[in-house]
């Protein structure tokens, strides 16, 4: 498995051989990560070829997901008619820089706005004020999302034994 720039490993990559063919072992990955059944807090999404990535649930009844931390699992067939599968507990730099990104752009831009309006058309009367309450809050969120909520790692670290057991149980026949 190569783990490019976008990717940073958190943890050492670990794999788990099965003695299974390759296209039974897909279909039983993808019916056990991809099942909604609701019972994990685990997430799949097929990356390509027998590349996944797992992202893991903030809650078991919710639909949001930590973006920055998550797992890369490769699924390759082997010469002698095993399967390997090979998984890496990894953090997303371009997801982390796009929120940083669009938190800044959440500040700025009702900032700017709210600037404009105050000292360029000089609209200050009561019923113009009212205008700036909404910007000022869009700017406040932006504010605390750039600087208040950060995902740590401790908090996802449990995805990777979730992980293990999930593999465990779909393959323990």
């Amino acid at each position: 498995m190569n783990i490019g720039g976008r990717y940073k490993p958190v943890a050492k990559k670990k794999h788990a051989v099965v003695d299974m063919p390759y296209g039974e072992v897909m279909e039983i990955f993808e019916n056990t990560l991809c099942g909604a059944d609701g019972s994990s807090r685990l997430v799949g999404s097929v990356c390509g070829d027998g590349m996944f990535k797992i992202e893991y649930r903030v809650a078991l009844g919710k639909k949001e997901v930590y973006e920055t931390y998550c797992m890369l699992v490769e699924v390759s067939e082997q010469p002698d008619g095993t399967t390997k599968i090979e998984y890496a507990y990894v953090y997303d730099r371009l997801m982390s820089w796009y929120t940083k990104i669009l938190s800044i752009i959440c500040f700025a831009v009702p900032c700017a706005a709210a600037a404009l309006m105050f000292f360029k058309f000089q609209l200050r009367t009561l019923p113009y004020l009212a205008v700036y309450i909404p910007l000022l809050l869009i700017a406040a969120f932006g504010l605390f999302s750039l600087f208040g909520y950060k995902e740590k790692k401790q908090d996802i670290k449990p995805m990777v034994k979730e992980f293990e057991e999930l593999l465990m149980s779909a393959f323990s026949d």
